[in-house]
């Protein structure tokens, strides 16, 4: 069975645009826009969204067969990037799984939108830099991601904390990563943010959760200096099992403390160093 002329410029599973065909197929208007739904109804290409498609692998069970959400991604208008939770799940070398959200900044709009369990969430950055192409491989077929850094990435949930995971997660990603960061960056992204707050939650999570980066002082007294010096809240979920640990000597000695109620958890976040307060989670 010959196989239809899409598969002579797209290789199978690949994602491609109306534009995209338009470019290979040399045909516009109406006369595309039916060659491209009879091929769907045939069953040779997949719809995504409205003038996006990806090519379907000869054989292959829908229910079983996915697409790469970085993929999807990275068509979704003529210029955008993966960035905020989505950026560091790409760092942590991992992939959206069901349920997750793609942020996709763009200075074009689109509809947020979900596909195949994923959903796909435009947001709007007026700060270009701090991005970089990386390629990345999904059946074989390999393609262009334009990202934002880690540094950035990290930045960036801090300071749009509903683009943030809850703080566990955020942690956890963080440790995923095989690379030492930049911190010397990490802090003059948070300096071109001009946000106290940011620097408040950014000593907190240095301070708490990622001493083995073996942070100097140094650092630290950078970011007292750029902190807000009121009670500053990061609007994450902050899980609490049935313990937590008080590091601070400063404080209380070091122990371990058991936490009998949500009041106590916040009497302990009111007296860190950083004056970060968190929404509770005590389930």
């Amino acid at each position: 069975m010959k196989l239809p002329r899409i598969y002579e410029h797209f290789k199978q599973g690949q994602i491609f645009t109306i534009e995209d065909a338009r470019e290979k197929l040399k045909t516009t208007g109406n006369t595309l826009r039916k060659r491209l739904s009879e091929l769907a109804t045939r069953g040779y290409i997949f719809p995504i969204r409205q003038g996006l498609y990806r090519v379907t692998k000869i054989g292959e069970r829908p229910d079983r067969e996915k697409s790469s959400p970085f993929s999807i991604a990275s068509k979704l208008t003529p210029y955008c990037y993966v960035g905020f939770h989505s950026a560091l799940q790409l760092h942590a070398k991992e992939l959206p799984k069901e349920n997750d959200t793609v942020y996709v900044v763009s200075p074009t709009k689109f509809n947020s939108f979900k596909f195949e369990g994923v959903y796909y969430f435009w947001c709007q950055s007026p700060e270009p830099h701090g991005l970089d192409t990386y390629l990345l491989k999904h059946s074989e077929i390999e393609f262009p991601l334009l990202a934002s850094n880690f540094e950035k990435s990290l930045v960036d949930c801090l300071k749009r904390p509903a683009h943030c995971p809850p703080f566990h997660e955020l942690v956890r990603l963080c440790k995923k990563i095989t690379f030492s960061p930049d911190l010397e960056k990490i802090l003059r992204y948070a300096s071109d943010c001009n946000v106290q707050a940011l620097f408040n939650r950014l000593g907190f999570l240095f301070e708490k959760s990622l001493s083995y980066w073996k942070i100097q002082e140094e650092y630290f007294r950078q970011i007292e200096g750029k902190m807000s010096r009121k009670q500053t809240e990061w609007p994450i979920l902050y899980e609490v099992q049935n313990k937590v640990v008080l590091e601070n000597p400063n404080v209380f000695p070091s122990k371990t403390v058991p936490i009998l109620e949500s009041q106590n958890v916040q009497a302990f976040d009111l007296r860190n160093r950083w004056k970060v307060q968190f929404s509770y989670n005590n389930q």
